[in-house]
């Protein structure tokens, strides 16, 4: 006898799904409840097809006129021609190995993936400002913000963790940034170390569920007390973001959030 209740044939899809894609029933859970039915099947099927790699191309180093041949030769291609995304390329040629090119290692280019970029260009930086990135590490948006300004004004970059300051230093000086101080403090209680900012950017802690095509371990993660403990610390960064802002200043900062769940 045929079972025709609805229940019972989502049960059996979301099991199929666990089996297909090696995921926790939790984490599939997660997703039907806020992913549209119809979408559902491609959503599972997107995260299993890797990303482009994408690269900023760096305004303060390129002062060479063949740089953009140099990068078509490299197979590289830009993607936008508008100002402020007009530093994005995707890297077109597979097995290009980045880490013993000259151009790369000079600084005329970095690794950056492409939606790390627009909460940079949401944030707006404007020359001569005092910016503050609470959660620095490894360093593509702050040096993206310290491009934008041209390296006048002042980019704090702090980072909470300490064996991640080595990468985030090692980027702003290849790529000949000038106006960038490095911090390692809490960033719940950066507002007590130092205040009056013009704009803070917050890229703060979170499951990963957005990059599953990038790390399938994620897949597998304890997604409920991921969440929880997430949730709690983006709270206190936030009110550690707004608190850092200039007082009765009406932009008071970005909040940079990739995943997609929350507790109520």
């Amino acid at each position: 006898e045929w079972k025709t209740s609805k229940k019972y044939y989502l049960d059996l899809l979301k099991k199929e799904i666990c089996l297909s894609y090696n995921y926790s029933i939790d984490l599939v859970e997660k997703f039907f409840n806020i992913i549209p039915m119809e979408e559902i099947d491609e959503f599972f099927k997107s995260n299993e097809t890797p990303r482009p790699l994408t690269i900023r191309i760096n305004s303060i180093r390129n002062g060479e006129e063949n740089f953009q041949n140099n990068l078509r030769n490299m197979g590289i291609q830009k993607i936008f021609e508008e100002k402020l995304l007009n530093f994005a390329g995707i890297i077109k040629r597979k097995n290009i190995r980045l880490g013993k090119n000259p151009e790369f290692l000079a600084g005329y280019f970095t690794l950056q993936g492409l939606s790390s970029f627009f909460s940079v260009i949401a944030l707006d930086p404007q020359k001569g400002e005092r910016i503050l990135e609470i959660a620095a590490a490894p360093g593509g948006k702050a040096t993206f913000i310290s491009q934008i300004m041209e390296n006048t004004g002042i980019c704090i970059a702090n980072d909470k963790n300490k064996s991640r300051l080595n990468s985030l230093v090692s980027t702003i000086h290849r790529l000949g940034i000038e106006n960038s101080i490095v911090t390692n403090f809490d960033g719940s209680f950066f507002h007590y170390k130092m205040k009056g900012f013009d704009r803070v950017l917050l890229d703060a802690p979170c499951t990963g569920t957005g990059i599953i095509s990038h790390d399938e371990r994620i897949k597998l993660h304890k997604i409920n007390s991921a969440i929880l403990i997430n949730t709690t610390l983006q709270k206190r960064l936030l009110i550690s973001a707004i608190d850092s802002c200039k007082i009765n200043q009406e932009k008071k900062g970005i909040y940079s959030l990739f995943y997609l769940f929350y507790f109520n």
